[in-house]
């Protein structure tokens, strides 16, 4: 890093500050490995690498990966305490320009959107609930609504022709005003294929769809972030200071904290499983309640519009996000259906 400074004198003079030094032994060779330049000091002159040993023991690593975590550690809690308690904030600091204190959105949202998807969904499926007396009342839970089965056309036709060649050959003795849409041929031939495959047993058809859409649930928010964008560049257009990168950033901070939000509610739902063996049942009441007050709030603090204007683009909004999720959820569930 180079600064420029005053000496005693008064004259102007630079300095040149070399970067965190670690622990690590410096190397007798001068040459850089990393692009071979003749290295003056500890660090190259040309790309700023540490002259060093490449061996590293446990310790030494460890060491390594704590003074990373440290440095990081510093944006981070400074960005999640702008995200968090001043929605709106971090945006309209990223915007003007104060962007060295804070984490950059798109390294944020990978960091943030990682940890959540992985500890959001870790693959755990309910399993099948165990066989009860005719006269019992069996519970309402997950496991028993996927044993019951989807209403796909799973029990039907899927099981009355046993391929989709026999399938086919029924379609084409009947006059084609009665034969299946093409919609519902293609899922009663999936579900043909389904049944071949899982042996007819709905709980596990639904135990892989369940699994599949996990997989895909993702793909799902990250195409709907810009989407989300567009509709508050849409709402907001009128605003010639913010541009469609700008809301793009916006819609990065709001998933992001929405993300952490979800995550908290997690950690607690995980606790009070673990020492009350059971939810607490007006968490989300109250997690619906956060979500909507903080992108309201971000509204409010990022776009400075009076509360009147902004509520009537915060239901707008609202309401264009449900459709847009209620779309896409769709399109992901058959999507995955079709990828079993």
């Amino acid at each position: 890093m180079i600064r420029l400074s005053k000496a005693k004198n008064g004259s102007p003079e630079i300095r040149i500050l070399a970067p965190n030094m670690s622990h690590l032994k410096e190397r007798t060779a001068k040459n850089c490995l990393n692009c071979g330049t003749e290295v003056a000091g500890r660090f190259c002159q040309q790309c700023g690498q540490e002259n060093v040993e490449v061996k590293e023991s446990f310790f030494q690593l460890l060491i390594h990966f704590i003074e990373d975590l440290t440095h990081f550690d510093g944006k981070l809690w400074k960005t999640l305490k702008h995200l968090l308690f001043q929605p709106g904030s971090l945006t309209k600091y990223y915007m003007e320009g104060k962007r060295a204190t804070y984490l950059h959105p798109i390294r944020m949202y990978l960091f943030v959107s990682a940890v959540f998807f992985l500890f959001m969904f870790t693959g755990e499926v309910p399993e099948k609930p165990a066989k009860l007396p005719a006269n019992a009342a069996q519970p309402k839970d997950i496991a028993t609504g996927i044993n019951e089965g989807f209403d796909l056309d799973l029990g039907n036709d899927s099981i009355q022709y046993k391929t989709v060649e026999a399938y086919n050959a029924a379609q084409q003795k009947l006059p084609e005003l009665k034969r299946d849409t093409w919609l519902d041929a293609l899922v009663k031939k999936k579900g043909i294929e389904l049944n071949a495959k899982y042996e007819g047993d709905k709980f596990k058809i639904g135990k892989a769809l369940i699994e599949k859409f996990e997989h895909y649930f993702s793909r799902m928010l990250y195409i709907s972030l810009p989407i989300f964008a567009f509709f508050i560049w849409i709402l907001y257009r009128r605003n010639k200071n913010h541009f469609f990168v700008d809301h793009i950033i916006f819609s990065i901070h709001i998933y992001c904290a929405f993300y952490i939000i979800l995550f908290g509610v997690k950690m607690i739902n995980f606790v009070t499983d673990y020492f009350y063996a059971k939810p607490i049942g007006f968490m989300p009441f109250l997690v619906a309640a956060i979500l909507v007050y903080y992108l309201y709030k971000s509204l409010r603090n990022h776009f400075n519009q009076t509360r009147i204007k902004t509520l009537l683009k915060f239901f707008i909004l609202m309401i264009l996000t449900l459709l847009l999720m209620g779309v896409l959820l769709f399109l992901f569930f058959m999507f995955s259906f079709f990828n079993i």
